[in-house]
């Protein structure tokens, strides 16, 4: 039963890390190439709100990005649960990154909002996932 356990849940972390490595690219690609000519047309007001934003992506995706990969190298017997859990590797769930009110913000382009969206939803349910591998681990 334990195998069985372990290998849905390393299958689940490979899936949910490809999702977010695509994110990760993708949100580079439209914050290198997209995104310079759409803050181009923006007040500073705006502007100043696209790049918050644009931080609260970024945080967002990394976290993510660190803490499956640390699921990777607990899975992979690099490290213990114990360990990753004192190494600071999990979701933090705080206001940088949980907080979403102003993605809808009409001064933000649609790509962003978009890519927040998705970060949301997959940041959610990681802390979900996240929860579960402490209650467990305890």
């Amino acid at each position: 039963m334990t195998n069985v356990t372990s290998f849905s849940t390393a299958s689940i972390i490979d899936r949910i890390y490809n999702e977010a490595y695509s994110l990760l690219i993708e949100s580079r690609n439209y914050m290198v190439y997209a995104l310079p000519a759409v803050k181009k047309g923006l007040s500073a007001e705006d502007r100043l709100e696209v790049t918050f934003q644009s931080t609260r992506l970024t945080s967002r995706v990394l976290e993510m990005i660190s803490w499956l990969l640390a699921q990777k190298a607990v899975q992979s017997g690099e490290m213990s649960r114990e360990e990753s859990k004192n190494q600071g590797f999990s979701i933090t769930n705080d206001d940088v990154c949980r907080y979403s009110e102003g993605e809808q913000s009409a001064a933000l382009p649609l790509g962003l909002k978009q890519l927040l969206e998705r970060s949301a939803n997959l940041y959610a349910r990681l802390a979900r996932l996240d929860g579960m591998a402490l209650s467990e681990a305890a």
